[in-house]
């Protein structure tokens, strides 16, 4: 779902979001029948702060074309979108399901908040539906990560003086885990730039373009493409990307990388090979000291 994309979906964009977020709508409809309590049953205050609110998303989140207009201002995407429409959604879900059964009593009141609770939980996903996986690692995420974190500073540390703060290009899926779970290494592009190369946003003039040449490293590392040594090397000087992580499986880009770029292989993990380019200019990046301004402040 990190793919989907405004501009190739159009009107489908909508009920795509709403199925990856309420399994199926499920949750939508229990959104409307809600929205037809209040207008028919609720009180004055209620309808005069849901009902404005819901004609609010009406007009533009469950518009379909405003999406569309959206996208040409903001390059939205379904992770963002999200925040336009689910906060109203649940908050006036939930309060009409504690409104109904507040004005219930006696034993009604249990039977009420069961159903309720029943419906809510029966019109979703069990979180455990695909069975428990348990996390290899505290920091739950692929066991592989933390590997190719400390192999980096490793290699960094026996090359380098002092703090040092190496950037490195990973596959997609890696990049969204390093970036989380070492900040001490810089990434080469930001997580719009990866979303719109493997979405397929990159074309061969933006990829061998003057500019952003972060392009021609995301064009070989997260779209597998092998562009001209020269054209690749040119990408990682610019963006001072020392290090390339890639999956062992790909065997013709590691073939690649290793002898037509002749970069240097660091290590292995089970699945996936580090690389290591040397930089000709590298003026590396430490982290500003802000010490003496906060000792004479």
């Amino acid at each position: 779902m990190s793919t989907l994309s405004v501009a190739e979906k159009g009107i489908a964009y909508l009920l795509l979001c709403l199925q990856k977020y309420s399994e199926g709508c499920s949750y939508f409809v229990m959104y409307v029948a809600a929205l037809l309590f209040v207008l028919l049953m609720g009180k004055k205050e209620d309808r005069s702060v849901f009902l404005p609110q819901a004609l609010m998303l009406v007009l533009t989140v469950f518009n379909p074309v405003f999406p569309m207009v959206l996208n040409r201002i903001f390059d939205v995407n379904n992770e963002y979108y999200r925040f336009f429409w689910i906060a109203p959604v649940v908050i006036l879900t939930a309060y009409v399901c504690a409104d109904i059964t507040d004005r219930q009593k006696g034993l009604a009141i249990w039977v009420t908040g069961i159903f309720f609770a029943i419906v809510i939980v029966c019109g979703g996903r069990f979180l455990y539906a695909d069975g428990y996986i348990k996390s290899p690692n505290i920091y739950k995420m692929p066991t592989e990560v933390p590997e190719i974190a400390k192999m980096i500073h490793e290699d960094a540390d026996g090359r380098y003086e002092g703090d040092y703060y190496p950037r490195a290009c990973f596959e997609f899926d890696y990049e969204m885990c390093l970036r989380q779970y070492d900040a001490s290494i810089m990434m080469t592009a930001d997580r719009e730039a990866y979303l719109n190369a493997i979405s397929g946003g990159l074309t061969n003039e933006d990829i061998l373009s003057e500019e952003n040449y972060y392009n021609r490293v995301l064009a070989v590392v997260a779209l597998g493409q092998q562009l001209p040594p020269s054209e690749f090397k040119k990408g990682l000087e610019n963006t001072g990307t020392e290090y390339v992580c890639i999956s062992s499986v790909n065997e013709d880009l590691c073939r690649y990388l290793e002898k037509n770029v002749e970069l240097r292989k660091v290590g292995e993990t089970a699945n996936h090979t580090l690389y290591h380019y040397e930089l000709q200019e590298n003026v590396g990046w430490t982290l500003p000291d802000y010490s003496d301004v906060w000792e004479n402040y």
